[in-house]
């Protein structure tokens, strides 16, 4: 390689890699043009989406770094530009996973039939946010602070004794809430952008429990909470 090329041509091959990487993942024709894939990925690619008018422009700084009739080079890009290439296609060809990501911590879970103020000593003492609740070995819901706070009102406010509240099983705190649309399950494998582009699509969704294969009768391994983002998204940018 020629040092006079260097930047050049260390874009050229990170341009290659991203071209690449995101036709093969959302099955792209070599058809579309780079400018549209690249439109077309941000709505479903939260990386891509991220830097969607970078990854056009670096489309148009290609095609004046190589000559259309020769592929001769015949311009050199700066080098903070082919860094920042570099780094997007190295988060769209082998992006971070979730749970290396995250300080390691355990995972605190209950059977339906625990009672609630086991619950609250034990989140009180070890700071869990949010409790994976399981019936006959399935995951049935979550239990968070605001939920409690929620279940022991709705007893109040029916003029029931505090103490009898705190003794329900906590499978009836989760029949306050019908919806499931609060948390989901996901694989140990999940990527850091699968993550954010799950909590873009759906504002409610306040935490993702992680399982070996994303199944609900498996043992939960980590809990992701909306807390977390901050840290993943900062995790992208230095990536």
């Amino acid at each position: 390689m020629e040092e006079k090329n260097r930047n050049a041509n260390r874009f050229i091959a990170a341009y290659n890699r991203l071209d690449q990487g995101l036709r093969d993942i959302y099955s792209i024709k070599r058809n579309l043009t780079f400018s549209d894939m690249i439109r077309k990925v941000a709505t479903v690619n939260t990386v891509v989406k991220k830097f969607e008018e970078d990854l056009i422009d670096y489309g148009r700084l290609r095609n004046a770094i190589v000559h259309r009739s020769s592929d001769e080079i015949i311009a050199e890009p700066n080098v903070d530009v082919v860094e920042k290439l570099e780094k997007i296609a190295r988060l769209i060809n082998t992006p971070p996973r979730v749970i290396e990501c995250i300080k390691p911590r355990n995972v605190f879970s209950v059977s339906g039939e625990t009672k609630l103020k086991d619950v609250v000593v034990e989140m009180s003492k070890s700071g869990f946010s949010v409790v994976p609740v399981y019936i006959e070995g399935t995951i049935v819901g979550v239990i968070n602070r605001k939920m409690i706070i929620d279940a022991v009102g709705k007893f109040i406010s029916q003029n029931k004794d505090i103490d009898d509240s705190i003794n329900e099983e906590v499978s009836k705190c989760l029949d306050i809430f019908t919806e499931t649309s609060h948390y989901e399950v996901a694989p140990i494998s999940l990527t850091v952008e699968n993550l954010l582009y799950m909590f873009q699509q759906n504002r409610k969704l306040s935490s993702v429990i992680l399982t070996e294969n994303g199944n609900y009768t498996e043992q939960a391994q980590a809990v992701i909470v909306s807390a977390d983002l901050i840290d993943l998204n900062t995790v992208l940018d230095n990536y």
